[in-house]
């Protein structure tokens, strides 16, 4: 008979036994066994412990090699090179930088555009960009601009152009709806002196006369007028500006070597920012453009605005070309540039000076129509036979 001791007591059956308690679970002979842990060795241990890096000895050369390559490059690449870049530049409606007061203007329904370029001196990396690209060419500086002129002087050449085709043309388009057109400006610009008269001690180049005799003149056909009307050996007063100083001087005036009875004061006369004189004003802002060759497009537009038939017929009409105060249409350079921004803009037709019809053709694609015109009876006919948009 079994006697516990003390303080035994009879185990719970309830509660559980301890892991170690239980036995093993039944293995079928078809299961697999768990795979045992792979047994790694100390030296394969200790090869996967991390360590410091150990950079190539070539790396460091590599690099420098390759930061010095990119500084010559970015340094050779900044540096000038002796040449202009000529690019298309940005299509402007006329119609919108046109302002005309104090006569009937019409609604336009088409439009008229003028064609521009851009000039800009160019670097080595930029030169050899313009080399790859088709609507770009490349001149040399000195036939863009002489050596002994500034790019600023050249810019203020430029807009000087613009602004004497602008005047050009609104002479030209008023005279050809039959207004009467004068010249007004600043005064009389002394443009050359003749050796031995009067105005040699007394004139510079460039000086403005303001008056003759206290009578105001503003363009050199009053200037011319009012020395005409006295007599040589006579005094007349001269007020006129040098720079920004006014002057006055008194001169007796010559006797005309070819002309006996004629005064003369010894000068060749020019108008100081020359204006036209028209019944009414037309205002054109040449601000952003330089050169002569809007000046056809100028015309056409005020033609335009002033008629009451609709010219373009409803068509987008690009152009260039200078035009002269008989209205003829002269050459301007970059067509190439010009046919294409026209291209890019929309243009259906455009209209290019005779001399520039075949490089002009060399730009062309198929969904325009290109132009060649001599003056402005030419372009007219070419809008009067344009079919309706």
């Amino acid at each position: 008979m079994f006697v516990p001791p003390l303080g035994y007591s009879k185990p719970d059956m309830e509660t559980p036994l301890p892991p170690e308690k239980f036995p093993p679970p039944p293995v079928s002979e078809d299961a697999a066994p768990d795979p045992a842990p792979p047994s790694v060795s100390e030296d394969a241990a200790a090869a996967a412990e991390p360590f410091p890096a150990r950079r190539p000895r070539w790396l460091l050369p590599v690099l420098v090699g390759i930061l010095t390559l990119l500084a010559l490059i970015l340094i050779v690449g900044q540096m000038g090179v002796p040449f202009y870049a000529l690019s298309p530049g940005p299509v402007e409606e006329v119609d919108d930088i046109t302002d005309i007061a104090g006569a009937p203007v019409y609604d336009l329904h088409g439009d008229l555009y003028m064609l521009t370029v851009t000039l800009q001196e160019v670097n080595f990396l930029e030169f050899v960009q313009g080399w790859f690209t088709p609507a770009v060419d490349l001149y040399r500086t000195e036939r863009i601009r002489p050596p002994d002129v500034t790019p600023e002087e050249h810019r203020e050449r430029n807009r000087q152009m613009m602004r004497d085709s602008r005047d050009v043309a609104v002479t030209v388009a008023l005279r050809h709806l039959g207004y009467e057109v004068g010249e007004g400006g600043e005064g009389v610009l002394v443009l050359e002196l003749v050796e031995g008269s009067p105005a040699a001690g007394a004139f510079q180049p460039g000086d403005v006369i303001t008056a003759v005799d206290g009578e105001a003149v503003s363009a050199w056909p009053e200037g011319v007028e009012a020395i005409r009307s006295k007599r040589p050996g006579q005094e007349v007063e001269f007020t006129f500006t040098r720079g920004s100083e006014e002057r006055t001087v008194r001169l007796t005036l010559m006797e005309h070597p070819a002309e006996p009875g004629r005064p003369m004061a010894g000068f060749t006369p020019g108008t100081a920012n020359p204006y036209p004189d028209a019944p009414f004003d037309v205002t054109i802002d040449t601000a952003n453009s330089g050169g002569p060759s809007a000046g056809i497009m100028y015309a056409l537009t005020i033609l335009d605005l002033l008629t009451e038939e609709d010219l373009v017929k409803g068509n987008i009409v690009a152009g260039t070309g200078s035009i002269d105060l008989d209205g003829n249409v002269g050459p301007i350079g970059g067509v190439r540039q010009k046919v294409a921004a026209a291209q890019q803009s929309g243009a259906r037709y455009i209209l290019v000076p005779e001399e520039n019809y075949a490089d002009a053709l060399t730009a062309k694609n198929d969904e325009v129509e290109i132009f060649a015109i001599a003056s402005l009876r030419d372009a007219l006919r070419v809008l009067e036979g344009l079919p309706p948009a």
